[in-house]
């Protein structure tokens, strides 16, 4: 298994908000851009994958 940090991003990227998942992020990075970053592209795959897509992934990780 993914070590426990780790398994904590993955679960928030594909089942968390997208507040939820950059306030996670800042504990480990504070720079503005990666944040930025990361906001976007949570929220193109919220956008982009769907609840049995978001499920595929969590049973393979």
């Amino acid at each position: 298994g993914l070590c426990p940090a780790l398994q904590r991003k993955v679960d928030l990227f594909l089942n968390g908000t997208t507040e939820e998942y950059v306030e996670y992020l800042k504990q480990f990075n504070e720079n503005r851009d990666v944040l930025d970053n990361a906001e976007n592209i949570k929220k193109c795959s919220d956008r982009t994958l769907t609840k049995e897509d978001k499920a595929q992934a969590t049973s393979l990780i």
